[in-house]
């Protein structure tokens, strides 16, 4: 009877997972085009945006004001300043992939690469982006229009989850904005760096292991020596990144679904940075340098990971058949 009564709750516990899944998808059947407040008065400039997006009329459209970007990410600007646009439609897999469209204007502050970390942390995997604004801007409103479209489709993302990929996105910018024409860095290198801290610290975290601030230090100084990175990065620039890595883990985010998410797209995230010029760039002057960037996807201990995964399901998958024995 306890058997049965094991496999009616474990069945109840799928079909809501399942159900949930559901509703979330059939909730993006449209995209959501979250426009810039400064463009709400300027019909004209508004339709040069919305083309650069892609938009249609059967998006949802909201706009993203001075106490949104306060809300989301701390920082709080004026209506009249905020230009940066963007359009999305959220998917169940796929990963998240970001497209800037700066035929009209540049986004100055915040790299392909950045924002796609900082969504990563956010708990953003699944989604196609695209990002226009009609001149040369620094980016804050996009991401807050990001987030914003999530509270329009009535899915809002936890405040602390959105600060701590702020954290995150103003921690690779400051880092990189201090080590600019530093030889031996690239934020290319940075962004995979701290992608591989994220997957690693989770695959610690699936094993069922208990992960402290040592074990965090230790794999921030391994992915900082396996990109090149020990000898540029500071000793300061390195503690932040810790203590990045410490809030984003006690947000909650590396556990669960969200998690399993977050390393299936980072693993496309670090693709997509390795196969990239700049990146390719980088790891040929690390060679000039005497120091060599490990190419972590094919790697034993990233390969590592996807086992670790797969065990935990099949694991899974024999205790609920054991019910029925």
């Amino acid at each position: 009877m306890k058997k049965i009564l094991y496999v009616l709750a474990a069945v109840f516990t799928l079909s809501l997972f399942v159900n949930t899944k559901t509703e979330a998808a059939k909730v993006w059947d449209e995209a959501v085009t979250i426009y810039g407040a400064g463009l709400e008065y300027d019909g004209q400039t508004r339709n040069t945006v919305s083309e650069l997006l892609n938009a249609t009329d059967k998006d949802k459209t909201d706009y993203v004001y001075g106490n949104d970007t306060e809300r989301y990410i701390g920082m709080r600007y004026d209506d009249s300043i905020l230009f940066s646009s963007i359009r999305i439609i959220e998917k169940t897999s796929g990963g998240l992939n970001i497209d800037i469209n700066e035929s009209q204007g540049r986004i100055t502050q915040i790299s392909k690469e950045t924002y796609q970390n900082a969504l990563l942390t956010a708990g953003i995997t699944d989604a196609d982006v695209t990002i226009a604004a009609p001149h040369d801007v620094t980016g804050e409103s996009a991401l807050t229009g990001i987030y914003k479209a999530y509270e329009v489709q009535g899915q809002p993302i936890p405040e602390d989850r959105t600060q701590n990929a702020q954290d995150e996105l103003n921690t690779i910018t400051d880092i990189t904005e201090e080590n600019e024409n530093k030889e031996g860095y690239s934020q290319e290198q940075l962004n995979k760096a701290i992608t591989e801290i994220k997957i690693t610290v989770i695959n610690i975290i699936n094993e069922g292991t208990d992960i402290t601030e040592d074990d965090v230090r230790r794999i921030v100084d391994e992915k900082l020596a396996e990109n090149g990175l020990q000898d540029v990065v500071t000793e300061d620039q390195r503690e932040r990144i810790i203590v990045l890595i410490l809030n984003i883990k006690d947000s909650g985010v590396f556990n669960g679904e969200t998690a399993q998410k977050i390393i299936d797209s980072g693993k496309s995230f670090i693709g997509d940075i390795t196969s990239s010029d700049a990146y390719k760039d980088a790891k040929e002057k690390a060679k000039e340098l005497g120091k060599d960037i490990k190419d972590y996807a094919t790697s034993e201990e990233g390969e590592g990971i996807w086992n670790s995964i797969k065990s935990f399901f099949q694991k899974l998958v024999d205790a609920i058949v054991g019910l029925f024995k």
